[in-house]
């Protein structure tokens, strides 16, 4: 073989591997194209449940029709229908895509199933939403997000524990941590109040004081007094 010819089969395969990087650089390309579009069409679906559950809280305080009037039920069928419809394409598209899907997107989701009465489905996005927490303090918010749900469909026991491994939670010492604590334990507090349970309200209350009494700073520690002060009074 002579050396034209051994160039010619260097040239060649120069060629094939500048052709195959290419077509990888490109097929690289176009996933990265499709994962925004997914996404995207995933964050307006999500957008647009959302827009309907503040609708849906403004048709319920709105003074101008009676919650039960006709006109007001017909409203609350029409949001309902389009909530399902959005809701199914957002639940096939975490499935599908789940790299995809932040744990405020799985949030969304699992609030839009208990809004429509499914309790299965909404535990499941909550767990999910958990799982996916990109942090302790938002770890904590899902977890207590969780407990609330669970005390709305009466399942306070649960509700419960949830809510202690969300306070058990290692945070980083510092003033908007602790706010976030005390935040959550008055939230519990809240919750214990309309179960009637007083001695947990009081136990709580206590934890959320006792935090409280570590904010550093003087003005927000003035803020969460007021809130405990103001807002949690005791059972009689």
């Amino acid at each position: 073989m002579e050396i034209k010819d051994y160039i010619v089969i260097i040239i060649s395969g120069c060629a094939l591997t500048l052709s195959l990087i290419s077509l990888i650089v490109t097929l690289i390309q176009k996933h990265k194209e499709t994962n925004r579009t997914i996404k995207k069409t995933l964050t307006d679906t999500l957008e647009s449940i959302s827009k309907i559950g503040i609708e849906s809280t403004k048709l319920k305080s709105s003074k101008d029709l009676e919650f039960n009037s006709e006109a007001a039920i017909q409203l609350r069928r029409n949001y309902n229908s389009q909530r399902r419809v959005l809701i199914a394409h957002a639940d096939f598209l975490i499935m599908r895509y789940d790299n995809l899907a932040t744990e405020i997107d799985c949030n969304i989701l699992a609030g839009a199933y208990a809004a429509i009465g499914d309790q299965e489905k909404a535990e499941y996005f909550w767990r999910k939403t958990i799982n996916k927490s990109a942090s302790p303090p938002i770890k904590l918010m899902n977890l207590r997000g969780f407990g609330i749900f669970l005390f709305a469909i009466g399942n306070d026991d649960n509700g419960r524990k949830f809510f202690n491994e969300a306070l058990s939670l290692n945070l980083t010492e510092n003033d908007e941590n602790k706010i976030l604590q005390v935040d959550t334990y008055l939230m519990l507090c809240e919750l214990e109040r309309e179960s009637g349970n007083k001695e947990n309200y009081e136990i709580n209350l206590t934890g959320a004081m006792e935090v409280y009494s570590k904010i550093k700073n003087k003005r927000k520690k003035d803020e969460m007094y007021e809130r405990i002060r103001l807002k949690l009074p005791i059972i009689n």
